[in-house]
């Protein structure tokens, strides 16, 4: 069985310590995801799935706005700011309506901690009456929060303690469902956990997935920073393929 050792989690900020992983036996039993977006480059605006499962991104932002990038944490990261009102269009979108478990992930590098910044977004605020779908992964003022919407009108959520997420650093954020359990993760490392064993209230067909800005509103919660290595799973991934699958 495969172990590692992670002194110190942020991987970004090791300070005297020593980073021992061995991974190669996780690395051959770790899920497929069903979507990966690298951030490495864009065609025309478009960031392919590498994946192969057709669910390219598409890059919207105000006119004259060009798609910008920067050294990632994988090759190359995408950089967002409210001012471009940028984000990208998921292809295909309604293979997320997950009724089942799941994991949504990215390196993350927030220019700020004072905000809330949409990671994958395919929810709503509360508008109208309930039930407010789809589910969305998000910054939140130095954490990471995964909420869901319920065919009840319930939103229950995770989210990770203060300060674990922090601005101008690189984090790997991860959250799960496993059909019982919200789940978020910072660098590889479980950071809380909420019950839940209830349904998701599937988004409309119409609403896409959209990566690094809202559903709803106009540039509502964009995201800014630097985007990398985005990836989605059709299973709840336990610690190990979290943290295998961040070093990928």
């Amino acid at each position: 069985m495969a172990s590692r050792t992670l002194v110190y989690e942020g991987f970004c900020r090791l300070s005297g310590a020593i980073l021992t992983v061995l991974v190669a036996g996780l690395a051959c039993a770790a899920a497929a995801p069903i979507a990966h977006w690298p951030m490495d480059k864009a065609t025309d605006g478009l960031i392919a799935d590498a994946a192969d499962n057709d669910h390219d991104a598409t890059y919207f932002a105000t006119e004259g706005r060009r798609l910008d990038f920067a050294p990632g944490m994988v090759g190359k990261a995408v950089r967002l700011s409210k001012q471009a009102e940028g984000g990208f269009t998921v292809a295909n979108s309604h293979e997320f309506n997950f009724q089942g478990p799941f994991t949504v992930m990215a390196w993350v590098k927030p220019d700020r901690r004072n905000g809330t910044f949409e990671i994958a977004c395919m929810k709503g605020d509360k508008s109208g009456d309930p039930p407010w779908p789809g589910w969305r992964l998000r910054y939140f003022w130095t954490r990471v929060t995964l909420q869901i919407g319920t065919p009840q009108g319930q939103e229950p959520s995770v989210s990770t303690p203060e300060w674990s997420v922090p601005p101008a650093f690189w984090s790997h954020v991860a959250a799960t469902w496993d059909g019982k359990k919200l789940r978020a993760f910072v660098n590889g490392v479980e950071k809380a956990s909420t019950e839940f064993a209830g349904e998701i209230a599937p988004q409309a067909r119409w609403r896409p997935l959209i990566l690094g800005n809202y559903i709803g509103r106009k540039n509502a919660y964009p995201f800014e920073g630097l985007l990398d290595e985005v990836k989605i799973f059709d299973t709840a991934l336990s610690e190990d393929e979290v943290f295998t699958n961040a070093l990928k």
